[in-house]
């Protein structure tokens, strides 16, 4: 059921996805990879529920710290590749951008690049981190958002339903933990494969940054009595779309899981599907996610959902 029509929709997966080079004379984002400089061990840590309205979860918060500086209020985001943070965080922890890009999503938005020498978030710290930075806000109730790749040196296991994180170290013989669900993860965001409706393929975007989920309005216009209501704007970092709320169920089945959004909105995809190099035919929105265990590796391209019912044995 939708939420009143007051509250944005601001799907920020999707605006904060990923990072290509801007035109003109600017140079394309470093490809960095953070160095991570707490010991190799397992960890866990809290998560927050992120309402930027009353009664309204719409993701979950991770407390970080850049180089020493305040706490901030990051949204974890599996949709992102970046840490990124508005131009009045960088300047309070001293930090500047070097290279011009452009953040891709729904549109663009221009970004700096600069470099962390030191992140902490809990017990966990990495030095050498890729850091965007947008003039204004970057998302309204948090700091910035935090990329879930930034753990990818460990089996990632993302436990929603019970508000925390684990960090996992790989055994040495080899990851057997995770079935593979022909997942990649291109520019870090998790892409795997699915059916919508039992007649459309394609790949599905696993957005723990979005607040709703969404369809391709290409695919939408293929599906036989598939109703929709007027257009509606939504709000987004790289600016501005129009979409159209989705009024029947939607099934995106991703290998033996039927996953139904309460909530989903049709968008024009296609800036997304040429980013990514596949064709992107929806994403999962954090409300859609928020019933299940994702446990992600990213060295090897797998991603397991599990509901927590069938966890709990």
């Amino acid at each position: 059921m939708w939420r009143g029509a007051a509250i944005p929709f601001l799907m920020m997966g999707l605006v904060l996805g990923g990072v290509c080079a801007s035109g003109g004379n600017s140079t394309t984002a470093p490809a960095v990879h953070s160095e991570l400089v707490s010991p190799y061990q397992q960890y866990e840590l809290k998560l927050r529920a992120f309402l930027p309205a009353p009664h309204w979860p719409a993701g979950v918060l991770l407390s970080l710290r850049i180089n020493g500086g305040r706490p901030l209020r990051m949204v974890l985001d599996s949709g992102a590749e970046f840490i990124v943070i508005g131009s009045k965080e960088a300047r309070s922890v001293g930090l500047s951008g070097r290279s011009e890009t452009d953040l891709v999503g729904l549109d663009s938005r221009s970004a700096s690049i600069g470099q962390a020498e030191n992140v902490e978030i809990g017990s966990v710290s990495f030095r050498n981190c890729p850091v965007a930075i947008v003039k204004g806000k970057v998302v309204e109730g948090a700091d910035g958002v935090i990329p879930l790749s930034l753990f990818s040196d460990f089996i990632v296991r993302l436990n929603l339903p019970e508000e925390k994180l684990e960090l996992i170290p790989f055994p040495q013989e080899g990851n057997s933990d995770i079935p593979p669900t022909h997942g990649v993860t291109k520019h870090n965001l998790l892409l795997v494969d699915t059916v919508v409706d039992g007649k459309r393929n394609g790949y599905v975007v696993m957005d723990t940054g979005a607040y709703c989920s969404a369809i391709s309005a290409e695919v939408a216009g293929t599906l036989k009595g598939f109703p929709l209501a007027p257009q509606v704007r939504l709000a987004a970092g790289t600016g501005a779309a129009t979409g159209q709320r989705v009024s029947s169920t939607i099934h995106f089945m991703i290998a033996d899981q039927d996953l139904i959004p309460d909530e989903v909105v049709a968008l024009d995809l296609s800036n997304l599907s040429r980013h990514c190099g596949v064709k992107v035919v929806g994403v999962l929105g954090f409300p859609a996610l928020r019933p299940y265990i994702l446990t992600v590796d990213y060295r090897n391209h797998m991603v397991k959902i599990q509901s927590k019912l069938r966890a709990s044995p």
